[in-house]
C-alpha cells in the first residue's frame, strides 16, 4: 500500500469495501479542509466506520479496520461544500490515532489478504449463484467480479447487512472464511426475504465502472 503517514481519517456510519464506490457530500469545515489537502496531494483518506459518536459533530471513536479511498471525481460548490466520488482501495489497520489536525488522523498498517484458498473457486461460483437468486430480475444486468476476493467485498455491500456485520467482513483475512460467511448471510437473508417480502437488496448500481478517465 502506498503509504500516506498519518493517513486523514473520514468517520462515518458506512463500511467501504475495497473496489467499491462511495459518493460523499463534504460541508464540515474539517473535512473540506481535509479533502482539499488530499486534493492538492492526490493522495487517499481512510474511511472507517464509527464505534461510538456522531459524524458530525465532536470527534467519533472509529473501529481499528478501515478502508483508503481514493478521489476519482470531485466537484467545487460555490460556497465551499464538496462532492465526491471515491472508491474503496486497501484496507489499513490504526496503530495509533491522531488528534494534531482539525480532523481524526492514524498511522496505520496494511491488512493484508491471505493467500486464496484451493476452496475459494468452489465458494466463489456457489455465492455468486445464491447472490443473483437473491436478488432476481436485477441479476441478468449485473456484471458481478470473477476474482474470489473481489466477489466477496462486492457481495458484502449489494446485501442488505447491518453495520456490525459488514465490519465484520471487512476484518477477515482470508477469502474463503468470508465467502463461507457471505453464503450463510444471503441464504438468512433469502429466508427472511420470503417470510417478510420485504427485504430490499442493495442497488446493483454500487459495482458501476469506477475507473477515472
Amino acid at each position: 500500500m502506498s503509504q500516506v503517514s498519518p493517513l486523514p481519517l473520514f468517520p462515518l456510519h458506512v463500511v467501504l469495501f475495497p473496489g467499491l464506490p462511495l459518493p460523499l457530500h463534504i460541508f464540515e469545515p474539517r473535512y473540506r479542509l481535509m479533502i482539499g489537502r488530499c486534493l492538492e496531494a492526490s493522495s487517499p483518506f481512510g474511511v472507517v466506520l464509527i464505534r461510538a459518536g456522531r459524524e458530525v459533530g465532536d470527534p467519533a471513536t472509529p473501529y481499528s479496520v478501515g478502508t483508503t479511498a481514493r478521489i476519482v471525481r470531485h466537484e467545487r460548490l460555490a460556497d465551499g461544500r464538496l462532492n465526491l466520488l471515491c472508491v474503496g482501495r486497501q484496507r489499513f489497520r490504526i496503530r495509533e490515532l491522531r488528534t494534531d489536525q482539525p480532523y481524526l488522523a492514524a498511522d496505520v498498517e496494511p491488512l493484508t489478504e491471505r493467500p486464496t484458498e484451493p476452496e475459494a473457486a468452489n465458494l466463489t461460483a456457489s455465492l455468486a449463484g445464491r447472490v443473483r437468486a437473491f436478488l432476481g430480475p436485477t441479476a441478468p444486468t449485473l456484471e458481478l467480479p470473477a476474482d474470489s476476493e473481489a466477489l466477496s467485498f462486492a457481495a458484502a455491500a449489494l446485501v442488505p447487512l447491518d453495520l456490525a456485520e459488514r465490519q465484520a467482513l471487512l476484518e477477515l483475512t482470508s477469502t474463503a472464511e468470508r465467502l463461507r460467511a457471505l453464503i450463510t448471510c444471503v441464504d438468512r437473508e433469502a429466508r427472511l426475504r420470503g417470510r417478510v417480502g420485504s427485504t430490499r437488496p442493495a442497488s446493483p448500481g454500487m459495482l458501476g465502472d469506477l475507473s477515472p478517465n
